[in-house]
């Protein structure tokens, strides 16, 4: 079992002085157990994040881990050669020299006006050949033969940022392009923004394209959701992040990570302590090998829990290991 936490060392100063003082004892005790260590290193430059790509194996192109095909997978709406993607709902800032996506988050989308806008512009997908299908407030999924091998640049490495360099520029995606203009001129008039505006929230103007390429074989990869420790979290409903049959990725902590917000970055680490540490460390005696990987942004450590060797359990008696051991150089 992998356990892949994205933003697990924070690069806010804020953030990063919390680490420090973090009391989860339940992670403390599973760490208790490292057996041995990996250190990871990453480029800002790829389209898929360092954990992203540690979350699925590392057996993905950049820019072809299938998010969506996944997603689509556990809920049962995928068929054999359909090809699907992320859309993300959002606002993009139109800036003289470039073009910006507000955090989606801080859109603070209901349910009821996300299903308004996915009708409103479902019949422009249609007509591109795209079907659309609604999951979450802020993740939709789209199936169409477009996304066949269309790489593309994960919603971590656009969100509160300038997006020019992580749009697809690929001749297949000539279209996706098209259509994303159609729908800020779509959306710019739509009543639901004219009542966001009025009451001083931003419009939803774009959309971002994510999560694209196609699963191996299920032949090439452990089915992580097969695993009876991992069905202790219901993996199937993504309630820690993304669904990846090759790890449990939890992406809640990004949000304040990257805010900075100490306050909520710390109250996260516990849930995470009481909710997913809890359960694995009261299973420890019995529960399957176990790896956790700690990531910052442009450096991870995989620690591999298992049986210490006796100088490990003489040092581990004097010396407990606090999280910022494993997350200071990240």
């Amino acid at each position: 079992m992998h356990i892949v936490i994205s933003h697990a060392a924070a690069a806010g100063p804020r953030c990063r002085a919390a680490s420090a003082t973090l009391n989860l004892p339940h992670l403390r005790a599973l760490l208790q157990r490292v057996a041995a260590q990996t250190r990871h290193t990453g480029t800002p430059h790829s389209l898929t994040p360092l954990a992203e790509h540690l979350a699925t194996g590392q057996a993905y192109p950049d820019g072809l881990v299938p998010w969506a095909a996944w997603l689509a997978q556990a809920h049962g709406l995928s068929q054999s050669g359909q090809h699907w993607a992320l859309i993300s709902p959002c606002h993009l800032q139109i800036h003289s020299d470039h073009v910006a996506m507000q955090d989606p988050d801080a859109l603070q989308l209901p349910e009821d006006a996300s299903r308004t806008l996915l009708a409103a512009m479902q019949p422009y997908f249609e007509e591109d050949g795209i079907a659309l299908h609604w999951h979450s407030a802020l993740t939709w999924l789209a199936q169409g033969p477009v996304f066949q091998d269309l790489a593309s640049a994960s919603l971590a490495r656009a969100r509160g940022q300038p997006i020019d360099a992580w749009i697809p520029r690929q001749s297949a995606a000539q279209g996706l392009r098209r259509l994303q203009n159609e729908m800020q001129m779509l959306l710019y008039t739509h009543a639901l923004n004219d009542a966001r505006s009025a009451s001083g929230q931003v419009p939803v103007n774009g959309f971002w394209i994510s999560g694209t390429g196609s699963p191996l074989p299920t032949s090439a990869a452990a089915h992580v959701t097969d695993s009876y420790a991992l069905a202790l979290f219901a993996p199937t409903s993504g309630p820690f992040g993304l669904i990846s049959p090759h790890a449990m990725y939890i992406e809640t902590l990004s949000l304040s990570a990257l805010r900075d917000d100490a306050q909520a970055w710390t109250q996260v680490w516990q849930d995470l302590d009481t909710e997913v540490f809890a359960p694995l460390a009261a299973l420890q005696a019995s529960s399957p090998a176990i790896s956790i990987t700690f990531c910052g942004e442009k450096g991870a450590r995989t620690c591999i829990l298992g049986r210490a060797s006796l100088w490990q359990r003489i040092q581990q008696a004097w010396s407990t290991p606090a999280l910022h051991h494993f997350l200071h150089d990240l």
